[in-house]
């Protein structure tokens, strides 16, 4: 009970110095296919660079501690390199893995504006899809690049 609790503030208090900032806030809620990851642990984060800022939440799942099965992220390209990314726009995107080791396109929402938050599916072998996958692969490496740097 004690970790529990030590973890919920944990997350609390960052998701509470992302918001305040500015650089992101995340829905209170997930798509429904995701399932409940309360228990799950989180790595939460934020990098910049001269093309791009963002935040992430990388969750992973306690049966498998190798693997983010859940990536949520808000990245605003700076300095876009394409048509496509001009209107790609900077709401929340969830990628989620349903099936570890099923060879299978992840899951991959985007956060619709307005009042409660809605989500849209983003379709596998879309064009559009494979940009959200390249910009969560900028994302995961900027992750492991703070993950790794040299305090």
């Amino acid at each position: 009970m004690g970790r529990w609790l030590t973890t919920l503030l944990f997350v609390g208090a960052a998701t509470s110095a992302l918001g305040q900032d500015g650089s992101a806030t995340f829905a209170a809620t997930l798509p429904g296919a995701v399932g409940d990851v309360s228990r799950w642990q989180l790595v939460i984060g934020s990098f910049e660079t001269q093309t791009e800022r963002g935040s992430y939440m990388l969750y992973v799942n306690p049966a498998r501690s190798a693997l983010y099965q859940l990536m949520r992220y808000r990245v605003e390209l700076l300095g876009s390199r394409s048509p496509e990314e001009q209107q790609r726009g900077a709401a929340e995107r969830v990628a989620f893995i349903a099936r570890p080791g099923v060879r299978e396109p992840m899951l991959c929402w985007e956060r619709l504006g307005g009042g409660a938050p809605a989500w849209r599916e983003i379709a596998a072998g879309t064009g559009e899809y494979v940009l959200e996958m390249n910009v969560l692969m900028r994302v995961l490496v900027a992750q492991s690049a703070a993950r790794t740097a040299v305090p």
